[in-house]
């Protein structure tokens, strides 16, 4: 069996496609193999970048809510972006403080000490569904930014994306803002799962099968 020193499986992909169930059964699955596993939630979460968020929101968001209109609200904050350039990289830069160090906490140092970390969305979520749509990124732009955080956070060391149509991850969900939200997201995970080699896993298929597949994976390319 491999070492678990420094292993960090990470699962990716749309809201809806079934990461949550998968990432927990397969950190019980490796509990039940001795290995000390981690399930760790690993989205961005407001801390200290919440008062600048809120204030951002009362400023530029008012009356406009992502639950209620996804369209109205994703075009307006796609256009803050493009008529406030220097406001946005201020705003950027420092949820992207308050994320990675998050991260250092919840994931470098549990690595450092040994654990074997699950993660449930990583980087290539939070700056996909984050930043790539309503800052306007190109995919180009995408793919530097979570390099530049990979300068700071580990790299995992196998990558899963999950991936289910939108129609199916939508009817999955009673929180997700619209269908439309799930579309403008989906090829940009798949272009990023190309990019960084993951591993695609049919979301649509049962959680069982699911969890079949990505196991034998585990077993035959990392010697679990």
């Amino acid at each position: 069996m491999k070492s678990s020193n420094g292993l960090f499986i990470c699962f990716t992909g749309i809201d809806g496609s079934g990461k949550t169930t998968l990432a927990k059964s397969i950190t019980q699955f490796l509990k039940d193999r001795n290995l000390p596993a981690e399930y760790v939630y690993a989205r961005f979460q407001l801390f200290i970048s919440k008062p600048l968020v809120i204030l951002g929101n009362k400023l530029f968001l008012r009356k406009c809510e992502i639950n209620k209109d996804y369209a109205n609200y994703s075009l307006k904050k796609k256009n803050l972006s493009k008529n406030h350039e220097i406001l946005s990289r201020i705003y950027l830069y420092t949820l992207l403080m308050d994320y990675l160090l998050q991260l250092i906490i919840k994931i470098k140092i549990p690595l450092m000490l040994g654990k074997v970390i699950v993660c449930d969305r990583y980087v290539y979520d939070t700056v996909l569904t984050d930043f790539y749509v309503d800052m306007n990124f190109s995919m180009k732009q995408s793919i530097s930014l979570v390099n530049k955080c990979f300068e700071i956070v580990p790299i995992p060391t196998k990558n899963f994306l999950v991936d289910v149509i939108e129609e199916t991850a939508f009817k999955r969900k009673n929180d997700i803002p619209s269908l439309e939200y799930l579309k403008d997201r989906r090829s940009a995970y798949l272009q990023i799962a190309e990019y960084y080699s993951m591993t695609v896993l049919n979301g649509n298929n049962n959680a069982e099968q699911v969890f079949k597949e990505c196991y034998e994976r585990l077993i035959n390319e990392l010697g679990i």
